[in-house]
């Protein structure tokens, strides 16, 4: 009795289900593919992110003034990175000695480089791969630069503008790296992957 042909079995893909899944599914934030204990990826990243923001510029706005913005920023910087989503060792690796360098910052342009550690935290965190953690240059070259154009402590804001500006931009410029980095990664599996016949 013949087979109805609607009903055969497709033929299966040589190089296996899951390779054609990789070649098809496209770049996902790590972090988000990590089994979670609690929360989900997206509110978590977003209310991590607001901590962090909002604690460093409390700290980064401290004055004599002004010494309980220093204890709040103090209390939300190592909450969000708690929050942020990713291994438990990376989360409790950076919030201390991120802290520290935040202070360090209350000095001036002169300690501009400062943001350097953040951003490698950041990057640590969001578990970017090793090439993407070239763009720890940029800071620390403009943190280089920024003397010559800041010289009295009541232009820090310029610092600190500045200064954001270029580790935000070098973030997204790790994420980059991070989906060409993971592109080719991806592409040589699958010419690497067996060819199966059975």
């Amino acid at each position: 009795m013949s087979a109805d042909p609607s009903t055969a079995p497709s033929p299966r893909d040589p190089a296996g289900p899951d390779a054609a899944a990789l070649a098809g599914a496209g770049w996902r934030e790590p972090a988000s593919l990590l089994p979670l204990r609690w929360g989900a990826y997206r509110p978590r990243l977003i209310a991590g992110l607001a901590m962090l923001v909002v604690g460093t510029a409390c700290v980064l706005g401290t004055t004599t003034y002004s010494l309980a913005l220093l204890l709040i920023g103090s209390l939300m910087q190592p909450a969000g990175w708690a929050v942020l989503p990713s291994t438990i060792g990376r989360r409790v690796a950076v919030p201390l000695p991120v802290l520290g360098f935040t202070w360090l910052m209350l000095g001036g342009s002169g300690f501009a480089w400062c943001y350097a550690v953040v951003l490698a935290a950041w990057l640590l965190v969001r578990l970017r791969p090793l090439p993407s953690f070239a763009v720890l240059l940029l800071p620390a070259a403009w943190s280089a630069l920024l003397p010559l154009f800041v010289h009295d402590y009541e232009h820090g804001w310029i610092t600190i503008a500045t200064s954001t500006t270029v580790i935000v931009g070098a973030a997204w410029l790790a994420k980059w790296i991070a989906i060409r980095f993971d592109s080719w990664q991806s592409v040589r599996t699958l010419r690497k992957e067996p060819r199966r016949f059975d």
